[in-house]
């Protein structure tokens, strides 16, 4: 495939990627791997093998289809058992499933392009672009289009590939994401630059370097430098073309972007190719190999050796030629670049014709029209019939010759009406482009003259709408003034909490206990008491800063507390956490601290005046509305519990400071969170003792 062409398609990606190879360099293959046979749940599974394929960005593009192809299996196995039973999984759930699905098609489209299957991506993204819109994600929906536009543009429709960008631009418009917006603008000013209408491609290429240049981003302002010089270097202006390359080169030194010194540096070399100074050329070229050898970057690595072939041939040393073009090919064959693997093969045909060595030219050459015809790439497809041609006139085979050179003839003929017919499309598209820009000018004058019109009408409304303003002011100000009190109100409730869960007799008794310790020469277990009375205090107050934490840290929390109060009642009690396998405690988030005073509760009330070992279980489980959590003991009973509480004068304030808390969250997220408290006498559990259960409310993590 064509240099120019994988770094178009590469800037597109850029946008959705900058910056994810450094997030995943710390992690190895072998680190990736491991975790994922040590995964338990299909979410973690798939994002472990999206940064699998991730590594392989820069090639081979086999290596990073296989990864997502596994993905895409899990992906879609899941998808049919959400078909069948919708009720199990939450919404949420479903419309994170769809956001993989279509991830992993979008990824699997993009290197099917780069190996030249143009079809093949095409497909993968029409189902990316259907999931897209069922989950209603613009941003997906215009990366979408994007892409579907550059896979046309490459095919040479360039009317078609506009409309997609335009569809593209307007998402990017309404998510007012200026960084899309100038990528699209660069797509766009691509297409003019092919239809060679060169002030208009100029001029997209500038909307694009302004967002750029205003927003500070030297690796994308040096891509727009690079995109003029290519608009320079077809136009023959072989110095201008240069000196943008440079400053492209200059910007990509001092961001250490190595993609695209790499790039700039090819570019470079494809200037000096042109103009005939080929040693200067290959200079370039060779620098651009090496960086791509040191940070594997595979994608445009074939068409280095290609073009130093060409140099080579063009000087007509074709020893040196055959070798470059050889170490082009084996990466274009690991690439699975089809296109560049026609191409080569046609050159080395025409070298080995050139050296006389005619049945390695047929050889190259059947090879060549074999591929091409598989590609439909009409330029390789004609090349290698003329090849063939030549070949079998070498070989005094009339028959063979006369019969690829008709093949030869009839290709050229409709590659010639299709180019005309192409010609005239572009101009048509030109025309109408200008016209349609005409219009806008003329609309633009009289909308000028309808508002000089509509002034003096537009006096006598904003009277009515400053005081329609003013209203409207003084409603949100009371609107916000209310949900500041509620808010003030959540937060003396969370410090009540926290004092009721931590509190002053807790830390007493921990610290008394950690005296006693010390007198009896007990260093040991005074130490041991008081690491894990620290770790809780600092656990409790980080939980204490948020609103929502991961329900594995809670997790952490509990045991920490509930082995510290084992150890203070001298294990008069034991415990169990359990999580049921549906539940993932590293996706999702809970209100932390709501289980803990009825924890608390239930050690010191209940199982504390228990004669014998007593029993605690925390359990949480899902439902149809969401999280809930139950806390059962084996202890005295609420009866017998308040009867003790009576004699010390005490009240627990866990129970009305959780109902307000469950209130508040219920009002707020306009779902019903309710709490139950009853005695457990007879259940398998135990005799006696009672059972606490209520909802939770519930956060994702990337909510």
């Amino acid at each position: 495939m064509n240099a120019n062409i994988k770094i178009a398609f590469l800037f597109f990606v850029f946008f959705f990627y900058c910056g994810l190879k450094n997030s995943l360099a710390e992690e190895s293959v072998s680190e990736l791997k491991e975790k994922l046979s040590q995964a338990n749940h299909d979410t973690t599974r798939i994002q472990l093998l999206f940064n699998l394929g991730n590594l392989y960005i820069d090639g081979p593009s086999d290596s990073l289809i296989y990864y997502y192809q596994q993905a895409l299996q899990i992906i879609e196995s899941t998808n049919r058992k959400i078909e069948k039973s919708k009720s199990v999984f939450t919404k949420n759930e479903i419309q994170i499933f769809q956001e993989l699905h279509c991830r992993a098609n979008i990824e699997i489209g993009i290197e099917n392009f780069f190996q030249g299957k143009y079809d093949s991506s095409l497909r993968y993204y029409e189902t990316a672009l259907t999931l897209a819109e069922t989950i209603g994600d613009l941003g997906l929906i215009s990366e979408v289009y994007g892409a579907i536009g550059i896979v046309y543009k490459n095919q040479g429709m360039y009317a078609i590939a506009l409309e997609y960008y335009e569809k593209a631009l307007a998402g990017a418009i309404e998510l007012k994401d200026t960084s899309w917006m100038a990528a699209c603008y660069t797509n766009t000013g691509n297409v003019y630059r092919r239809i060679a209408n060169y002030p208009k491609a100029l001029n997209y290429f500038l909307k694009a370097q302004k967002v750029f240049e205003k927003e500070g981003e030297k690796r994308r302002m040096a891509i727009g430098y690079m995109n003029i010089g290519n608009l320079y270097e077809d136009q023959k202006d072989l110095n201008t073309a240069l000196e943008y390359y440079s400053k492209a080169l200059q910007l990509s030194y001092e961001s250490d972007d190595k993609k695209r010194i790499s790039e700039c540096l090819m570019n470079i070399g494809n200037t000096y190719l042109a103009d005939n100074i080929f040693e200067v050329a290959r200079e370039y070229f060779r620098q651009a190999i090496q960086i791509n050898e040191e940070n594997e970057f595979m994608h445009i690595q074939d068409d280095c050796y290609k073009y130093i072939g060409q140099s080579f041939e063009r000087e007509e040393n074709f020893d040196e030629a055959i070798v470059n073009y050889n170490t082009s090919m084996q990466i274009a064959e690991k690439e699975g670049d089809k296109i560049t693997l026609a191409e080569i093969l046609g050159s080395l045909s025409n070298i080995y014709l050139n050296l006389e060595n005619f049945e390695k030219s047929l050889d190259a050459a059947e090879k060549s029209l074999e591929i091409s015809l598989e590609t439909g790439d009409p330029n390789n497809i004609k090349n290698a019939y003329l090849y063939l041609t030549n070949a079998s006139e070498k070989l005094k085979n009339p028959v063979k010759a006369l019969y690829y050179h008709r093949l030869y003839s009839n290709f050229n003929d409709s590659i010639f009406n299709i180019e005309k017919y192409k010609s005239i499309k572009d101009i048509e598209m030109k025309y109408e482009s200008e016209k349609k820009q005409q219009q806008l000018a003329l609309l633009e004058e009289k909308n000028q003259v309808h508002v000089l019109t509509l002034s003096r009408r537009n006096r006598l409304y904003f009277a009515t709408l400053i005081g329609i303003g003013l209203l409207l002011m003084m409603t949100y100000m009371l609107l916000r003034n209310r949900q500041l009190k509620a808010k003030h109100r959540a937060i003396e409730l969370e410090q009540k909490l926290m004092r009721s869960q931590m509190n002053p007799h807790f830390i007493f008794n921990s610290l008394i206990a950690i005296q006693s310790y010390i007198y009896k020469s007990d260093a040991v277990q005074a130490g041991d008491f008081l690491a894990r009375f620290a770790d809780l205090i600092r656990i409790t107050l980080e939980n204490s800063r948020v609103e929502y934490v991961l329900l594995e840290k809670e997790l952490k929390m509990l045991k920490a507390y509930l082995e510290l109060q084992a150890l203070r009642f001298d294990d008069k009690f034991d415990f169990k956490i359990e999580v049921e396998p549906d539940i993932d405690p590293a996706l999702i988030k809970i209100p932390p601290m709501m289980a803990q005073p009825f924890i608390e509760n239930a050690i010191v009330h209940g199982l504390r005046h228990k004669d014998g070992k007593g029993l605690v279980k925390i359990r949480f489980k899902k439902d149809k509305t969401g999280l809930v959590c139950m806390v059962e003991d084996n202890g005295i009973g609420r009866e017998k519990a308040g009867e003790f509480q009576k004699k010390k004068d005490h009240q627990s304030m866990a129970t009305s400071i959780t109902r307000e808390r469950l209130a508040i969250f219920s009002k707020r997220m306009n779902q019903k969170f309710g709490m139950t408290i009853h005695d457990a006498e007879n259940s398998s559990f135990g005799d006696t003792g009672t059972i606490v259960v209520f909802n939770l409310p519930t956060q994702n993590v990337d909510e």
